[in-house]
Order: structure tokens, then C-alpha cells, then sequence
């Protein structure tokens, strides 16, 4: 388990952190909790789709043959004002009240959209992502922090909403894959007003079904990096960053993988039909969803860490068939999809186990939930940002085959990553004293 705080509230916080476990009670918890999950969805069904539709945007712009740097710094600027944003505006979330964040940075999201919609170059589409990256910035971590506070009294509970959110974030995925290629083959620019609108619909689910949380009285910021410095988080962090950098490289990359013209010997980069790149995208998210339902029972009854480790090699087996399709013919994939699909569920188990760590680890402060709750957006973005622009280097390189040994690799740092992570969840429980 993660530590326990260092410090013990005084009566005033312990006033602020009492009336924060009632904020979402047993009369609002459901409809907060649903309003949250279906916000978080169509954020990210906005988001995702805008990043696919602007690949093959770019594409389009370099006739085919886009440069795999260019599509990495464009997606690296949204994920890079998302990082960067994320601790200050969570902070001010908590002090001055979450619900107009919940509400206000979707809204800042749908004007990225818009902007992107009008921009003719590679650097007006950066410039516009990075308005969408405040705009995550401002709610994601946001509503993590309000998810956990509603799940403080039922670690069943928690295990549970913490799947959800996973849910959501990658039906969200889903969404964003089978829409951004569909409406862009349809609408072209056209189809960004229409992601534009799902942002707005974002903020107007929270406005609409969200309770008033009061402000909190929040710990001063050192105390909150202090908290994030801890050894629980410390040892998380760079592991949850490279699982990130990994999501991110394949994110930022696959679509215009696959929509790229053909390269000899690398079966992926086949310029295939934006809607059959969506088709493909949507059901690896299914098999995502499918593995998340698998994992949530298990993960209600077992440390978050093990959950992880125990994961983490389904990216393996996904890099392994993921690799043989591309130097096999397309005729032999159908008999390597069963393991790719089989590997995704594997690996769906990480996303739940540590959203469900992170919210532990958000006990030492309680009043401070959404401040502690942005380094999973900071880890996100910062291994979006990596993935993004460290991806597009290798596929300069080595085309498709260099994504997936740049993931291949990222996933073994993990690994060893959480089993450093697990000696010493293993080495503080030891330590704790046993009531």
C-alpha cells in the first residue's frame, strides 16, 4: 500500500477534509460519478478524434508522405501545455472550486478545435493543440481528484470507479478513432466544428449534473510536491512515465503509420483507407474494454502494484505480433490477431491498478485531492510528449519497426520499474505497524 502521511491535519483541515468525504454521499454519489464518466468520455472522444483527423490533415498537407517529426511536435505541444498546466490549474481547482474547471476547460478545449479548424500550416495546428492541452489540463486531474474523494469509504468502490474512469478514457479512445477518420473522409475541416461541439457537450454534462463542491482549504504547494516526492509516488512515477511515453508513441503515431504510403518490407505502412485505419483503432480500444471488465473484480482484492506487474508483459506479446504482421503477409494476419488481441487484454490491467495507486496515495492530503491527482496528467503528457517526439525520430529511421522496438523497450524499463516499486510497497508494509 501506499505510505501513510507524513503529518497529521490540524483541526481546520481535518474540518475541510470531513466535509470533502461527504461531497459526493450516497444521494449524489451515482449521478456525480456517472456525470463525470460520461464528461470524461466525450473529452476524449474530442480529443483523440482531433489528434487522428489533424494526422491525416498533415498527411494530406505533405502529400502522402508526412514527416513522422512534424506529426510527433504537433502532438507533443498539446501533451506538452497539458503537463505543464496541470499542478497549477488542479491546484486552483481545489482552492477556488472544481466545478467551473469541470465546466470551463472544455470549453477552452472546443476553441483549440475551432482554431485548428482554421489553421493552413504544421505550427498553426501546434499552436492550437496547445489550447486543448490547457484545457485537459484543467479538468482531467480535476475530476480524478473529485472521483476520489467519493471513493474514500469502500476500497471495492474505489477499485470500481477507478476501472470506470479507465472505461470511460478509452471508449473515449474509441470514439475518437472511429469518428476523427470518418469525419474527416467526410467533412474534412468541417469535421473539427463537429469535435468542437463534443467538447461543449463535455461541459455542459458537468454544468448540468455535477453538485457544488466547496472550496478547500489547500496545503501550501511545497507540501504538495513534498507529498508527490514521497516514496510511493517517487517509485510510481517513472514507471507510469514510460507506460505513457508508450501509449503516446503508438497515439501519436499509428494512424499516419498506416495512412502512409507503402514502404517495402513493412507490411503496417500499407496506405490504408482512413475508415479501415478507424475499424482497426476502434477494436483494439474493444479489446482494452473487454480486458478492463476482466481485470476491475481482481483488482478490488490485490495490490495495485502486483495488478501491474502482472500486466505489463501483455505489451510484450503486442510488440511480438505486432512485429510479425509487418514483416509477414497481410494474408497471414488473421492468424496473428487472436495473440495482439489476447496481449491487449493483458496489458488493459496497468490503467485501472494505477489510477487506483494514485488515489490511495491522494490520502495524505486529502483537501489537496485534484493538486495530487494532476501528476497523472503531468505523467501523461510528459510520456506523451517523449512518445510523440522520440517515436517520430526511430520511425525516421526504421519506419514502422523502430515504433515498435521503441515500445518493445519501453515496456522491459517498466517492468523493472514496478518490480522496484513492489519491494518496496512489500518493505513498507513490513514496516508499518500492524493494528
Amino acid at each position: 500500500m501506499p505510505p501513510s502521511p507524513a503529518t497529521t491535519p490540524g483541526d481546520a483541515q481535518g474540518e475541510w477534509v470531513a466535509k470533502l468525504r461527504q461531497e459526493l454521499d450516497t444521494r449524489y454519489r451515482a449521478r456525480a460519478l456517472g456525470a463525470l464518466l460520461t464528461a470524461t468520455g466525450l473529452l476524449r472522444v474530442a480529443a483523440v478524434g482531433t489528434g487522428v483527423a489533424l494526422q491525416f490533415y498533415l498527411s494530406d498537407l505533405a502529400g502522402g508522405r508526412p514527416s513522422g517529426i512534424t506529426i510527433g511536435l504537433v502532438g507533443a505541444s498539446q501533451a506538452a501545455a497539458e503537463m505543464v498546466f496541470s499542478p497549477f490549474l488542479a491546484r486552483n481547482a481545489d482552492r477556488l472550486g472544481r466545478t467551473r474547471f469541470l465546466v470551463g476547460g472544455p470549453l477552452i478545449g472546443a476553441l483549440g478545435v475551432l482554431l485548428a479548424a482554421a489553421a493552413v500550416g504544421a505550427s498553426q495546428v501546434a499552436g492550437a493543440r496547445v489550447l486543448e492541452g490547457i484545457g485537459a489540463a484543467a479538468f482531467v486531474p480535476t475530476a480524478l481528484g473529485t472521483i476520489a474523494a467519493g471513493t474514500v469509504q469502500s476500497r471495492v468502490v474505489r477499485a470500481q470507479a477507478s476501472g470506470a474512469f479507465e472505461g470511460s478514457t478509452l471508449a473515449g479512445y474509441a470514439g475518437g478513432f472511429a469518428l476523427g477518420p470518418f469525419a474527416y473522409f467526410a467533412l474534412h475541416r468541417f469535421a473539427f466544428v463537429v469535435l468542437a461541439l463534443l467538447y461543449v457537450s463535455a461541459g455542459l454534462v458537468c454544468l448540468r449534473f455535477l453538485p457544488r463542491v466547496p472550496r478547500q482549504q489547500v496545503s501550501p504547494l511545497r507540501t504538495v510536491f513534498r507529498a508527490a516526492l514521497g516514496p510511493g509516488l517517487r517509485a510510481f512515477l517513472p514507471a507510469w512515465l514510460c507506460v505513457f511515453a508508450l501509449i503516446g508513441s503508438f497515439v501519436a503515431h499509428m494512424p499516419a503509420l498506416l495512412r502512409h504510403s507503402r514502404v517495402s518490407g513493412q507490411t503496417l505502412m500499407h496506405h490504408f483507407d482512413e475508415r479501415f485505419i478507424g475499424v482497426l483503432l476502434v477494436l483494439g480500444i474493444g479489446m482494452f474494454l473487454i480486458g478492463i471488465v476482466l481485470w476491475t473484480p481482481y483488482l478490488a482484492h490485490t495490490r495495485p502494484v502486483l495488478v501491474m506487474r502482472r500486466a505489463v508483459p501483455g505489451a510484450w506479446l503486442i510488440a511480438a505480433a505486432l512485429l510479425t504482421i509487418n514483416h509477414t503477409s497481410l494474408s497471414f494476419a488473421p492468424f496473428v490477431l487472436p495473440f495482439l488481441a489476447l496481449g491487449i487484454i493483458w496489458l488493459a490491467g496497468f490503467g485501472p491498478a494505477a489510477v487506483t495507486y494514485l488515489a490511495d496515495c491522494s490520502e495524505s492530503l486529502a483537501a489537496d485531492r485534484s493538486a495530487l491527482m494532476s501528476f497523472y496528467t503531468v505523467t501523461l503528457a510528459a510520456g506523451g510528449v517523449i512518445g510523440a517526439i522520440l517515436g517520430g525520430v526511430v520511425i525516421r529511421s526504421f519506419h514502422a519497426d523502430g515504433l515498435l522496438w521503441f515500445g518493445f523497450g519501453l515496456s522491459l524499463i517498466t517492468f523493472t520499474l514496478i518490480l522496484v516499486l513492489v519491494r518496496g510497497d512489500a518493505a513498507r508494509a513490513r514496516a508499518t505497524p500492524q493494528h
